[in-house]
């Protein structure tokens, strides 16, 4: 096995430990190709937009959204802060089936590693901006979505996933790092970490979102906890409430 090949089978193995959905699916019907994704972009669209007529056309550009950067982003955060990597995602491809995008495969990567992670963060932010402005770009085609929404719902999710890694590495400096990840992929608008109280000794963080995913908007469904869309009290309370369930059950 190859420096390549090895930096690959470390990168997969670990985002695995992240989301179980993060790899090769064992049955493939379609792929999505960023050199030939607007058919695709298309037909993810539309899937939603028949699945939830009532749910309007924000909803299903945000949830599209949503499903075309989740698995890069997740990949991206994970070679910075697990191996101080940084590597194209235009090889790479995103398993659709049925309105979810969930899966992947790569054939290779030409990793660069970094002597620190904020110099990973700047060549790894760059490389997935290139990415998700074409898919961007694609879905543009059948929706027309703001790009500065776009990239701020990409920031949200961003700082969960970095919320993430910090329960698994106790010295992590998160609030550092969301803050080089924020400037090198050049958003100004995100959400923010909030401190709570919480039933161990330490205090616990949460994630206050910026944006709204709209879910509630498909019918009998509630806010998510820590929905924008809510008043701050409610908010606050409901955070908290979850994050003590979360952490003391």
């Amino acid at each position: 096995m190859n420096g390549e090949q090895l930096a690959l089978s470390k990168l997969l193995k670990l985002a695995k430990g992240y989301h179980s959905a993060l790899k090769v699916p064992e049955q493939a019907t379609d792929w999505l190709d960023i050199q030939s994704s607007s058919l695709l972009v298309a037909r993810l669209h539309q899937y939603w937009q028949q699945q939830y007529p009532a749910a309007g056309r924000s909803y299903w550009a945000i949830k599209s959204w949503g499903m075309l950067y989740w698995q890069p982003l997740y990949l991206a955060v994970i070679s910075v802060h697990e191996l101080t990597m940084s590597f194209s995602l235009q090889p790479m491809q995103q398993h659709y089936q049925q309105g979810v995008i969930a899966g992947l495969q790569l054939p290779t990567i030409k990793a660069q590693h970094h002597h620190s992670q904020q110099q990973a963060i700047t060549n790894m932010a760059a490389h997935l901006k290139c990415y998700v402005v074409k898919l961007l770009t694609d879905l543009n085609l059948v929706a027309r979505f703001n790009e500065r929404l776009a990239m701020s719902l990409l920031a949200d999710t961003l700082l969960a996933i970095l919320l993430l890694h910090a329960k698994r590495r106790s010295n992590f400096d998160i609030q550092a790092m969301a803050a080089y990840w924020l400037n090198a992929l050049e958003i100004t608008e995100a959400g923010e970490f909030t401190v709570f109280a919480c039933c161990s000794k330490a205090p616990c963080l949460a994630l206050t979102r910026k944006t709204c995913c709209l879910h509630y908007q498909i019918g009998d469904v509630a806010k998510c906890a820590n929905c924008p869309k809510q008043p701050q009290q409610i908010k606050v309370q409901r955070m908290q409430q979850e994050l003590i369930t979360t952490c003391c059950s």
